[in-house]
């Protein structure tokens, strides 16, 4: 064998190896999520879940925060979110969601996708929180039907 197909095959096993060290870690990561979320919720009252969120911040804390990967969950009272790495818990009641957007970049970052983001008050101070994930209009159309039902649950 010659020392440059040695070498393509070492590197091809090196990175099918690193494929399988990240995959392995990603699914431990994603079974602590499912952990949490079986912890905090009763499967009954779920709307919607996913363990592939990825995190973009919170508008008012700027570029330089921690972004990552995490779950998010949606009730009928609130939209929850817990960062992974590291452990970090959001939350938002849903009557204090003012909108619903689907930008394609958030704080200075983009993927090249829509994401979802929740435009919400908190302590009379509107701010919003953005997550890339899979079928984000989907997200927003459930989460603008828990808000209207909000509202007219008000008057």
């Amino acid at each position: 064998m010659e020392s440059y197909q040695i070498i393509i095959l070492l590197v091809v096993s090196g990175g099918l190896s690193l494929c399988l060290i990240l995959n392995l870690i990603f699914k431990s990561v994603r079974g602590n999520l499912e952990k949490h979320i079986q912890e905090k919720f009763e499967t009954k009252d779920i709307i919607g879940v996913t363990t592939r969120a990825n995190f973009f911040g919170i508008k008012s804390k700027g570029v330089k925060q921690v972004r990552g990967n995490g779950a998010i969950v949606l009730t009928k009272d609130r939209l929850w979110f817990i960062r992974a790495v590291p452990l970090k818990e959001y939350e938002i009641p849903v009557n204090s969601i003012k909108r619903v957007s689907l930008p394609r970049s958030f704080n200075g970052k983009s993927v090249f996708a829509k994401l979802l983001c929740i435009h919400y008050e908190h302590n009379g101070v509107e701010d919003s929180i953005a997550w890339a994930i899979k079928n984000p209009l989907r997200w927003k159309e459930s989460i603008e039907g828990l808000i209207a039902r909000t509202h007219i649950d008000c008057h």
